[in-house]
């Protein structure tokens, strides 16, 4: 049968295998080792100096764990300097809470789902399992809209006002119990528009379920306080002390970036996304109608010019990236000639656009620029904070070529200020919206 493989096939491949010597060495030396440390390139990592001529001075580096919280620790490395300079704090002993803005993400997310089944016009379980906004509306894991939706609602609380729990450090549990409860409840509402029943019962019963979800979302990562005390020394070593302060008010007094400013620039070649044009995921999001992921596509050179405009201002950049291809985690180093698969295993990778295309690649961490080395006028390689601590890397840091931002970085968070006319001009279109498992 022409349609399968022959032992005959499998003799010639064999045959043809071993008449190159060169492969039974390779063979032995991966075999022994490994493909990443037989495959890789020490002269790349010598390349890639962790020396960047503009640079943000340094902070504490948070440690996400396997909490799948990246989004939220880029969106606080992001606003932390700002929230420090007007604590007059030092840096290196400031942290906001993440399990704040986590708690309200996974309370507004259940609320996000439970809306959309309640405004749904097809109720065909078909319809729904392909739409996926039930099975994904409720897991970990985010975009930079969902950290400004949180802020602008809820405010932010230094971490000792709300630290984390136990269950902060690994998404599996709460995200097992909670999707679980959240299907459950998305198929009674169901039930409840098969039975003709007006979106005011239905919003009666949603109640219910939100009161349900916050008294799950309290006993697992605890309740949120809506009035804490903060005391700190300051850089001048002066004790400062403020009573009966809520969230929303520490937010107003000391975070002065308007977050609003700020817009998502994405780069994603892909066979269904033009340039110059805005697109949104549909159904995602965490605050109802008020969090969806859009970007403005663009191509990738005008993402650098303008990240290097805001770096120069001393504004770090959160950044969606893909990241786990050639990446040497001891040295800190991303950079596409990482490894040596081409001449060792005969392996060349996907382009960009074919990655998208085949969802191979899509945004599945979130980081910081911090810095950037440039040489005659261009990029060299970017100072990336990373949201695993400080033990690895280069004291947290990844050093990322610039080949690199080329072909894995997907988005990056920008003020608007930086953006050309014509740039701003293209805010203004209505949102494309695209499919849950597109690359995003």
């Amino acid at each position: 049968m022409k349609e399968q493989i022959t032992l005959q096939q499998i003799s010639k491949f064999s045959e043809n295998y071993n008449k190159d010597s060169s492969n039974k060495i390779i063979e032995s030396e991966i075999t022994k080792k490994g493909i990443e440390l037989s495959c890789l390139n020490q002269e790349v990592i010598k390349e890639n100096e962790p020396v960047f001529n503009i640079e943000l001075p340094e902070s504490r580096r948070y440690d996400q764990k396997d909490s799948h919280r990246c989004w939220i620790y880029a969106g606080i490395n992001m606003i932390k300097h700002n929230v420090a300079q007007n604590l007059n704090l030092d840096i290196m002993n400031f942290e906001l809470s993440n399990n704040y803005i986590a708690f309200f993400d996974k309370l507004e997310k259940s609320n996000n789902v439970y809306e959309h089944v309640i405004s749904l016009k097809d109720i065909r379980l078909d319809y729904i399992r392909k739409e996926r906004f039930i099975n994904c509306g409720v897991l970990e894991g985010g975009y930079w809209q969902y950290f400004v939706a949180i802020v602008n609602k809820y405010g932010i609380v230094p971490e000792i006002a709300m630290p984390n729990a136990r269950e902060s450090e690994n998404y599996e549990n709460i995200e097992r119990i909670f999707v679980e409860k959240v299907k459950k409840d998305a198929l009674y509402l169901l039930k409840l528009k098969k039975q003709k029943k007006i979106s005011e019962e239905l919003r009666m019963v949603k109640d219910t379920f939100l009161q349900e979800n916050y008294n799950i979302l309290s006993k697992i990562l605890g309740e949120p306080k809506f009035n804490f005390n903060y005391e700190y020394e300051d850089k001048n070593h002066q004790i400062k002390s403020y009573k009966n302060m809520n969230p929303i008010d520490f937010r107003d007094q000391f975070l002065t970036l308007n977050l609003k400013d700020f817009v998502s620039i994405g780069n994603l070649p892909m066979h269904n996304k033009e340039f110059y044009k805005i697109y949104a995921k549909k159904y995602l999001g965490n605050v109802y109608q008020n969090s969806e992921a859009t970007f403005l596509n663009l191509p990738i050179e005008d993402l650098k010019s303008l990240v290097i405009k805001q770096l120069k201002d001393k504004i770090p950049i959160w950044m969606g990236i893909y990241h786990k291809k050639f990446r040497d985690k001891e040295s800190g180093v991303l950079d596409i000639r990482l490894y040596d698969y081409k001449d060792k295993l005969g392996f060349r990778p996907l382009t960009k656009k074919e990655a998208l295309d085949t969802n191979d690649i899509w945004l599945d961490h979130a980081m910081t620029i911090c810095g950037v080395h440039i040489v005659d006028d261009k990029p060299i390689r970017w100072k990336i904070e990373d949201t695993r601590g400080d033990q690895v890397k280069v004291n947290g840091y990844y050093i990322m070529n610039d080949n690199y931002f080329n072909e894995f970085v997907l988005n990056v968070i920008i003020n608007k200020k930086y953006l050309s006319q014509k740039q701003l001009e293209l805010l203004h279109q209505k949102p494309i919206k695209f499919d849950i498992q597109d690359s995003f």
